[in-house]
């Protein structure tokens, strides 16, 4: 399912932190990583003039391409095969990462991220989030913070009931199977919302085979799942991403979003 993926890298701290879980994404049988670095364009935006695009770009390539052989050598050292995106793209991170999945075939994208600090990018919204809420493939976002020693040993599986969250059964079901996770299946309940127990009944009958527990809440569904998250000391969060339906989560974001935004433990998100 994930033979090849996609690691989108800044060089910084925060992002190679993913590094050290590789070894855990070969056991879910991935071969091969593709390794993109994004020239991200948009920081000149609004720069003093005078500044030369295509110098600048020639330089950060060379830069760029100088990390990438040493990054390739660790990536390769876990048993794994690892290629660069060459020409290092230059442009808007979100649409050049998107590209590069694309281009190359990828199943995954796998991202770092420094974790929620700044008003600023909780306004405007980080890279990782752009990709999420543009990709058509799994994005798996790994917090700088976090310190979850293996990711898939326990997982929430956040289900509100759409057709969105029943897409993600199939990974929660491969990584489990494969991995022989546990699995806490958590619906929330919201206001003027009422429990429908057929559909729940349908999807606990999905997961018959695996070792899971279905944990029932009533409230905000993002606070409630990461509570949840919390007592249960779960490894990673799984959860559909789709479109946005209420004019809240037009102006705010989905719950994918806010759990992105919060969440101490990784986070898996897929639409399809």
């Amino acid at each position: 399912m994930f033979k090849r993926i996609l690691f989108a890298t800044d060089f910084s701290e925060p992002n190679l932190k993913v590094l050290e879980y590789l070894p855990q994404f070969r056991e879910l049988g991935v071969e091969e990583v593709v390794v993109v670095r994004v020239i991200n364009l948009n920081r000149l935006i609004g720069a003093a003039g005078g500044v030369n695009i295509n110098e600048y770009i020639e330089m950060c390539q060379k830069e760029a391409e100088s990390k990438l052989v040493e990054l390739i050598s660790r990536i390769e050292s876990f048993g794994l095969k690892a290629k660069p995106v060459i020409p290092v793209p230059a442009g808007d991170p979100v649409n050049e990462i998107i590209k590069a999945a694309k281009q190359n075939d990828a199943k995954l994208i796998l991202m770092g991220s420094r974790g929620r600090g700044l008003i600023k990018e909780i306004l405007l919204g980080s890279v990782s989030e752009g990709v999420v809420r543009k990709s058509d493939i799994p994005v798996m976002v790994i917090k700088h913070e976090t310190d979850v020693k293996r990711l898939f040993d326990r997982i929430i599986y956040a289900h509100d009931l759409r057709e969105h969250s029943e897409r993600v059964m199939k990974y929660v079901k491969f990584v489990a199977d494969k991995i022989d996770s546990e699995i806490v299946l958590v619906h929330v309940v919201e206001k003027e919302e009422r429990l429908i127990e057929d559909e729940l009944k349908a999807i606990e009958e999905e997961l018959s085979g695996f070792k899971f527990k279905t944990i029932i809440r009533y409230g905000t569904p993002h606070k409630e799942i990461l509570r949840v998250c919390d007592e249960e000391s779960a490894t990673s969060i799984f959860i559909g991403g789709g479109i946005p339906e209420t004019v809240a989560e037009k102006l705010l974001g989905s719950t994918a979003d806010a759990i992105l935004r919060y969440s101490k433990v990784p986070v898996f998100v897929a639409k399809s």
